[in-house]
């Protein structure tokens, strides 16, 4: 007899379980949970959550055109192409050539799929604005208000902006408490999107902020 966790569990598809093999040969590790509050080791793979999350999102884009800022070991990728429209693009940036190299093997059947090689905002300008953009490499340190518009202006208006691997607030350690998380300042101090954050899992929290200005 089928129970209700095996009937409503979170299914894996082929080409990520490919990316989460190429992301344990890469030594990216898979966290389920995601990220324990502190953790400063190596930089983890999508976790299915957020996966299905961004599934999600990139299927409401017929015609779209996706963007991903920081390929690592296409883990993100795939649960992107998972829900990529047929006639839709997507576009991954990585600036390590070795993750590039291997990443481009592993999508290289998918001719609407495009991984280049360099910084995210220059291989990726002149695709700019993208109807879904996955922000998953280190810009915290652009996130200043004064830097507000640049990144806006990367989607469409009604574009969408992700950011994952986030600590629900009350969590946060103790030494925390006057830190200020700039991934949830450009989402709830910046008028030009209305965003939200999403429960992923008990420790973790996406943020998707879509562009109304």
């Amino acid at each position: 007899m089928t129970t209700k966790f095996e009937r409503y569990k979170l299914e894996i598809p082929e080409v990520v379980r490919q990316a989460n093999a190429l992301a344990e040969e890469l030594g990216f590790p898979l966290m389920p949970e995601g990220r324990p509050a502190g953790y400063k080791g190596l930089p983890s793979a999508c976790i299915p959550e957020v996966g299905k999350l961004l599934s999600v999102l990139a299927a409401g884009y017929p015609n779209g055109k996706i963007g991903e800022f920081g390929t690592g070991a296409g883990v993100g990728t795939a649960w992107l192409l998972h829900g990529l429209p047929k006639n839709s693009k997507l576009i991954s940036a990585e600036i390590d050539e070795k993750l590039v190299a291997r990443t481009k093997e592993l999508f290289a059947k998918y001719s609407n799929v495009e991984i280049r090689q360099g910084d995210c905002f220059e291989v990726m300008k002149n695709e700019m604005p993208f109807d879904l953009l996955f922000i998953d490499t280190g810009i915290r340190h652009l996130l200043t208000p004064e830097n507000y518009g640049r990144i806006t202006d990367m989607v469409k208006v009604g574009g969408k902006i992700v950011f994952d691997d986030l600590l629900p607030i009350e969590l946060w350690l103790s030494d925390w408490d006057d830190l200020v998380d700039e991934k949830r300042e450009f989402i709830f101090r910046n008028p030009r999107v209305i965003g939200t954050e999403v429960r992923t899992t008990a420790t973790q929290v996406a943020i998707i902020a879509t562009r109304v200005s």
